[in-house]
């Protein structure tokens, strides 16, 4: 039986269309991969703060319902105001509407990192108004 030629051609494509698969797969995968290192890298920490700023967070940690944050949410916070000793108050509202607060010092080290359930949403607003009036 006489072929027509194009048998071998159909591995080649076929490969070819394999290995495009592959490739797009671990681009993905690398996108996840990506993705989980950013998640999992932590902030830089300060080393030491000032009396503003010492001031500053136990009123947050007093805030009901303040949860200490992971530092990886710093870098996707907001900044929101100055206090007058050149900390960045920051804000990180996550996918699930949780909102995240931190302080940044004047290098963007991150100071503070908190957050509140929706329950809590109205303390942790408040606490952040005198916070601004006071210290601002």
């Amino acid at each position: 039986m006489k072929q027509s030629g194009y048998e071998d051609q159909a591995i080649p494509i076929a490969e070819s269309a394999l290995a495009g698969a592959f490739e797009e797969g671990f681009r993905l995968s690398q996108k996840a991969i990506d993705y989980l290192v950013e998640w999992n890298t932590e902030a830089e920490i300060a080393s030491s703060i000032s009396q503003t700023t010492q001031q500053v967070v136990e009123i947050l940690v007093n805030v009901p319902g303040m949860t200490m944050a992971h530092s990886r949410d710093f870098k996707r916070a907001t900044p929101l105001f100055t206090l007058k000793d050149r900390t960045v108050v920051k804000l990180f509202i996550n996918p699930a509407q949780v909102k995240h607060i931190f302080l940044a010092n004047s290098n963007n080290k991150m100071i503070f990192g908190g957050y509140v359930g929706w329950i809590h949403h109205k303390n942790l607003n408040e606490a952040i108004d005198n916070i601004k009036k006071k210290f601002n």
